[in-house]
């Protein structure tokens, strides 16, 4: 029943799939479109926090010597 003809020609099951891969192709087209838009941003400072800042640790972590 599923595959009954209209009278155009096309069954519900046709139109159906077509609708799907519609759909997949309109969402790997648009995902394409938003990657090429994206820009490179440059790195953060890296920079040490400064000593009023929450992030701030009791001793600079890059100059423990057990870490060398």
């Amino acid at each position: 029943m599923s595959s009954d003809l209209k009278p155009n020609g096309q069954s519900r099951r046709n139109f159906l799939v077509k609708l799907g891969l519609g759909v997949t192709a309109l969402a790997g087209v648009s995902g394409g479109l938003i990657g090429l838009n994206k820009k490179e941003t440059p790195a953060k400072d890296q920079a040490f926090p400064e000593v009023g800042s929450i992030f701030h640790p009791a001793q600079d972590p890059r100059k423990d010597p057990r870490r060398s």
